[in-house]
């Protein structure tokens, strides 16, 4: 899951260093052979809406996500998003409870990656705990030029964390690096062990 939208959340455009950092992270992990299957869900949190979705592919359709991101209108706001009080926190929390839980294959991870969210009033975090454990890992990239800046947790953050999962601040090309060579180290880790789990519980034969 990737938010595509600009580090400065009043901004009315996605600049084109925020949306070549995006990529270059989906493309990152596009390049790994361990990585075979891909379900990518584009999102863009000022519209409260989904912009592009690819089910379970061998290889991310870069030029339709292009395509789909062309659809994005920041400078607008919808009157009907306007009368609902909380409902960038609504819309966030459906979304990636909806994402996480109502697949038809399980994942051997999910990650989600984008610029800092903030939601008024805060996510409630109950729903996220509802979701019970996971027999996956989840892992926010969160794409933060100036990490000094604003150093908080966000709305995503906070969300990862309830399901325990991990998150990793991505600020230069480097930070890409490190971040991935642990989150795929996790993604293989978690994967023999479920795979060691059931070999266990499995009947004789």
């Amino acid at each position: 899951m990737i938010n595509f939208a600009p580090q400065d959340s009043l901004s009315a455009s996605l600049q084109p260093i925020d949306t070549r950092a995006l990529i270059s992270i989906l493309r990152n992990m596009a390049r790994d052979p361990r990585i075979t299957r891909f379900s990518v869900v584009a999102f863009n949190m000022q519209e409260q809406r989904v912009i592009y979705r690819q089910e379970s592919a061998s290889q991310i359709d870069f030029p339709a996500l292009g395509e789909a991101l062309q659809s994005l209108n920041l400078g607008t706001v919808d009157l009907k998003r306007l009368s609902q009080k909380h409902g960038d926190a609504e819309f966030l929390t459906s979304f990636i409870t909806q994402e996480i839980t109502e697949g038809k294959d399980q994942p051997d991870a999910v990650i989600i990656a984008g610029p800092k969210v903030s939601v008024e009033g805060g996510l409630q975090q109950e729903t996220f705990r509802e979701v019970g454990d996971l027999k996956f890992p989840v892992f926010y990239m969160n794409y933060n030029l100036n990490p000094q800046a604003n150093p908080w947790r966000d709305a995503i953050g906070t969300a990862v964390k309830t399901l325990k999962g991990s998150e990793f601040t991505i600020s230069r090309p480097r930070d890409l690096f490190f971040a991935w060579t642990e989150i795929i180290g996790r993604i293989v880790k978690s994967k023999f062990g479920r795979n060691a789990t059931a070999t266990a519980v499995a009947p004789a034969h």
